[in-house]
Parts: structure tokens; C-alpha cells; sequence
């Protein structure tokens, strides 16, 4: 067949994924994997603190429990609300992939197995945000930039995928903390709920990140200069909005909060939480594997560590 993509992963991790994604595949309705019958009552945390905008704040411990419990599923929820555009652009351009893709190749299968879990995080992100019906969710704009983010999703999957499969890191891998967090959650009085979600989304994320390292490792020292600056312009522009608001998704003012606090107090606890420094440690993580395989220019990095902006 021609015009196939050359596909950057060893066959035999190919099928080592397969078989753990048939394997240990976690699918969120079934009741011996996330049981959604928990109440949400206000014994309950909803967010671990070392992830909050409020972390570090005094604004929740000014609060009652009620009220807390209140403001911490409202900040889940904006999340879960919003956290599951990144898997479907990811799905978009594998799907786009798989158009060029051999179908007798290992790779192949994995795929629509990573398509088939993202599929499956995003419908548990939304059924949470559906029994918290009492929370006024907001999105980033999505239907304005969703479409055409979408298309160039599926052009850059096919075209260049060492480029694609950085965009899936800089979303997966950093905001794959906040999954940790949330599996481990229990011995912090996180709710039952959450504690499974980060289970479930732990679990599959791990073979997904290992999917897309192999690829990006493996692709990038194929690649002409050319290919290889257009991957670290990506990298760089991609990284960039994270540095900026170190935070992997924006969380904005409701009128939900007024109650509890003042727009001027959520702000500032925003600006100066200290879930800003995990973040930013995720990322420089993620960013030094990147310079050493070529997937951002030492130049760049040397400049971001120089203004200090990871911390």
C-alpha cells in the first residue's frame, strides 16, 4: 500500500498495548468500576488541594463545610466540563491517522483502542458534570475554535505526527498530576467518585503517554531540519499558554462564587496558587525530554529558564 504513514513505534510495544488495553479495559458505567450511586454530600472533598486555585489561600478554610464542599465541586466540575476537549481533538487526528495507517500493523488496533478510551473519559467527565447539575459550568469558547482547531488537528496528524503527538503530551503528561492526585485522593477525604475516576483515567493515560513518547522519541530522529524546527514551533507555541497562566485549563469567575468571596479574592488566589509550582514542574519535566530528543530548541528553553517561569 502506498502513501502510508511510517509508523515510529516498535510493533512489539504495538501489541504489548493492545493486549493490555483488552485486557484491563475500565469502562466508567459499570458499578464495580465507578459507582456514580455515592451521594455528594458535604463530608466530602472535591479537589485536591495541591491542584486548586485556592491552594495556598484562605479562602477555604474561612468557609463552612457546606459552603466548601459547594466551591470545591464547582471547581472540579469546571474541569471535568472542559478537560475533555483535549481527547477529542487527540481523537480527531488519530482518527485522521488512521486513514493513512496499514491496518495489518499492530499500531492500527492500538489506536482505535485509544480512541475508544478517550471516548469513554470523556463521557465519565461529562455524566459528572451531569449530576452536578446545580453547578453552572462554563467552556472556553469552544464552539468558536473548536471546528477549525479540529481541522488543523487532522492535517498536522497525517502531515507531521511528531508535531500532533507533542500537542498530546503537553496535554496529557502534564495534566496527568491531577489524575495521580485524584487516584490516590482517598487517604484526603476525596470523594469515592473522583477517587475511581483518577483510577480509570490513570490507568489508560499510562499507555497512551507511553504511546506517543515512543512515536515522538523515535519519529523526531527521522525528521529533516525543516520538520524538526516546524515540531519545535509547535512545542514552543503549544507550551507557551501554559506558561502564561501555569495551569493546564483555565478556571474563570462565576457569579456562583459571590456567596463565598469577591471576584477581586478569586483572582488573586488564582494568580498566586501554589498549584501554579506543580504545574510548572510537570511541564519542565515534560520540556527537558522534549531538548533532548529535538522536540524544542535549547535556545527557547535556556530563555524561559532565564525569565524563571518555571518556578
Amino acid at each position: 500500500m502506498s502513501n502510508l504513514l511510517e509508523l515510529d513505534v516498535d510493533p512489539v510495544l504495538a501489541e504489548r498495548l493492545n493486549s493490555a488495553s483488552a485486557r484491563r479495559r475500565f469502562f466508567p458505567f459499570s458499578d464495580d468500576v465507578i459507582d456514580w450511586s455515592v451521594p455528594l454530600t458535604d463530608e466530602w472533598s472535591y479537589m485536591p488541594i495541591e491542584h486548586s486555585v485556592f491552594a495556598g489561600s484562605s479562602i477555604l478554610e474561612g468557609l463552612s463545610a457546606a459552603d466548601r464542599a459547594f466551591v470545591e465541586r464547582w471547581e472540579m466540575t469546571q474541569l471535568m466540563r472542559n478537560i475533555g476537549h483535549g481527547e477529542h481533538l487527540l481523537n480527531q487526528g488519530i482518527m485522521s491517522m488512521l486513514w493513512i495507517t496499514d491496518p495489518l500493523d499492530p499500531s492500527y488496533r492500538y489506536l482505535l483502542h485509544e480512541v475508544a478510551e478517550e471516548c469513554q473519559h470523556m463521557a465519565m467527565f461529562n455524566h459528572w458534570v451531569r449530576i452536578n447539575d446545580d453547578i453552572v459550568s462554563a467552556g472556553v469558547d469552544e464552539a468558536e475554535w473548536g471546528q477549525p482547531a479540529a481541522a488543523a488537528t487532522e492535517v498536522m496528524a497525517q502531515e507531521l505526527p511528531e508535531a500532533f503527538w507533542v500537542r498530546v503530551l503537553l496535554f496529557e503528561f502534564v495534566g496527568d498530576d491531577l489524575n495521580q492526585s485524584m487516584r490516590l485522593g482517598a487517604a484526603g477525604g476525596l470523594h469515592p467518585i473522583l477517587v475511581q475516576i483518577g483510577k480509570v483515567h490513570t490507568a489508560e493515560e499510562a499507555r497512551h503517554i507511553s504511546y506517543a513518547r515512543s512515536w515522538l522519541e523515535n519519529g523526531m530522529a527521522k525528521l529533516t531540519e525543516e520538520q524538526r524546527a516546524e515540531v519545535q514551533r509547535t512545542t514552543k507555541e503549544n507550551a507557551q499558554p501554559l506558561i502564561d497562566r501555569k495551569a493546564l485549563l483555565p478556571v474563570r469567575w462565576s457569579e456562583q462564587l459571590s456567596p463565598f468571596m469577591s471576584e477581586a479574592d478569586f483572582k488573586h488566589a488564582r494568580s498566586e496558587s501554589h498549584a501554579r509550582v506543580r504545574v510548572m514542574g510537570q511541564l519542565k519535566q515534560l520540556l527537558d525530554e522534549f531538548e533532548e530528543i529535538g522536540a524544542i530548541d535549547s535556545a527557547t528553553m535556556r530563555t524561559w529558564e532565564n525569565e524563571g517561569v518555571f518556578g
